[in-house]
């Protein structure tokens, strides 16, 4: 049994939600050449699971889950600093290691944890100044 996840909006705000789920099935869309309502709906559904392959992103600190024996995972937390692909694998910092030493892990790593907290860059509209206007 996985432990519940928490929603993504209420960890970044639903508009900022909306927006990355719908980037990363674009880019579905693209590398898998799936219909982009396929695409949507694997998104969505790997949201609402907590599926690291479709929530991992930089800026992001994931939490062990109370169901995962400690000492089967690298730390209690992971700090996302970049996602690679081919295979699917994310660079990462424990936060509480003073050396702030990086380790790069496939994507599956993160399957322990939950998303706990995201700082994402801003929503960028089509149109839109920097400054907003």
């Amino acid at each position: 049994m996985t432990a519940p996840t928490t929603p993504l909006d209420l960890i970044v705000g639903p508009d900022q939600a909306r927006a990355f789920l719908h980037a990363r099935a674009w880019e579905l869309t693209q590398l898998d050449c799936l219909p982009e309502a396929v695409a949507l709906r694997l998104v969505y559904c790997g949201a609402l699971r907590g599926d690291p392959l479709v929530l991992a992103a930089e800026r992001q600190t994931w939490t062990l889950r109370s169901d995962v024996d400690p000492d089967d995972a690298p730390a209690h937390r992971l700090c996302v600093h970049a996602r690679l692909t081919s295979p699917p694998r994310v660079i990462v910092t424990d936060p509480d290691d003073p050396t702030g030493q990086s380790d790069e892990f496939l994507i599956e790593v993160l399957e322990m944890y939950q998303l706990a907290t995201w700082y994402p860059l801003p929503i960028v509209t089509q149109g839109a100044s920097r400054d907003g206007r």
